[in-house]
């Protein structure tokens, strides 16, 4: 299995505080049956893209260099979470923070609202040539309170990262009916264990992929877990079904 959402590399963000936690890290994943990472620092400010993506990629390659010499077979290919920043827009670069040189880029909302300018943003990146991912949309407020917000962003051609931890229920009762709902609504699209250390935030698969086989049928499962993923990696064109607006009761949502 692929991850295409992990903090994993080395003392560059909130994740992997040491190589040697990094190193333990892949050692879970691999338990887990996953045998590749995008890793996917956060994004935060205009600094120059070039001095981020320099740093970042000396990691991945000193990451990766004691994986092989350790002979495990686990592949570590470079992305970014980036901020839904307007500003970030203006930046010359941008296209080095996407998901191993393809298209996709890992877009990342506030937690505690969508922006007005949210639209925008998604729809000035589809110009540019991007196909903005969302990162765990799900544990966004604004959506968890109206999952329809999400309709309009999925229209405009974004795929969804849902959040392993969502669906097992790691972040609570109301990220776990959000994640399901998202994802019986064709509001999301693959997964990413959003791994920030060895522990409970650990790069945990195998758990959430049974979950998902009570709420999805076997083919949207099989291509969530182990065709989508893929096709991001290698930058290919992928194929989802359109988004469905979401028809329960937004008072139940919230406090039944």
């Amino acid at each position: 299995m692929l991850d295409l959402h992990c903090h994993i590399l080395p003392e560059v963000d909130d994740g992997a505080g040491s190589i040697g936690e990094a190193l333990s890290m892949a050692a879970v994943a691999a338990k887990e049956g996953i045998d590749a990472v995008v890793a996917t620092p956060h994004f935060l400010d205009a600094r120059s893209i070039d001095d981020f993506v320099q740093g970042v990629e000396r990691q991945r390659q000193q990451l990766q260099s004691v994986l092989d010499a350790q002979q495990m077979d686990f592949d570590v290919f470079l992305g970014a979470e980036v901020f839904m920043d307007p500003a970030f827009l203006k930046l010359g670069g941008l296209e080095r923070l996407a998901i191993n040189s393809t298209p996709y880029i890992l877009v990342e909302l506030p937690m505690g609202e969508v922006p007005l300018y949210a639209e925008d943003f998604i729809y000035r990146l589809r110009l540019m040539g991007f196909i903005p991912i969302i990162a765990h949309p799900e544990r966004n407020l604004a959506i968890m309170h109206d999952p329809n917000i999400l309709y309009r962003l999925v229209d405009l051609g974004c795929l969804c990262q849902i959040n392993t931890g969502s669906i097992t229920g790691f972040f609570g009762k109301q990220v776990k009916r959000c994640a399901r709902i998202l994802l019986t609504h064709g509001m999301g699209h693959v997964l990413g264990t959003d791994a920030h250390s060895d522990g409970t935030r650990g790069p945990y698969m195998r758990k959430a992929v049974e979950q998902l086989k009570s709420w999805l049928d076997e083919e949207q499962v099989r291509n969530m877990v182990n065709i989508l993923p893929y096709k991001v990696l290698g930058g290919e064109a992928v194929s989802v079904e359109p988004p469905r607006k979401y028809k329960g009761s937004r008072r139940f949502w919230l406090w039944g």
